[in-house]
């Protein structure tokens, strides 16, 4: 397999969310929930590719602005 072709643990357990949400019938959940879980899980993913990338960066600009990132989505997470 290709390297970067891998599906990570962070994207198997968004699709077994996903396939939750799916069999649920609609209008079981307020709208606002729904909303709330996919911007978590948004967060989740964004915040999964940050910590894959931050080991293997050398440039010392690239990494702060990593660190940057990693901590203003820790901090909305917190927040939803």
């Amino acid at each position: 397999m290709a390297r970067g072709w891998g599906r990570s643990e962070e994207d198997l357990e968004a699709d077994k969310e996903q396939a939750r949400e799916i069999r649920e019938p609609r209008g079981s959940r307020p709208e606002a929930d729904t909303r709330r879980i996919r911007e978590r899980r948004s967060l989740d993913l964004a915040l999964a590719r940050i910590r894959e990338q931050l080991p293997k960066v050398t440039n010392p600009d690239r990494r702060r602005a990593l660190e940057t990132a990693r901590a203003e989505l820790e901090k909305r997470l917190e927040q939803v």
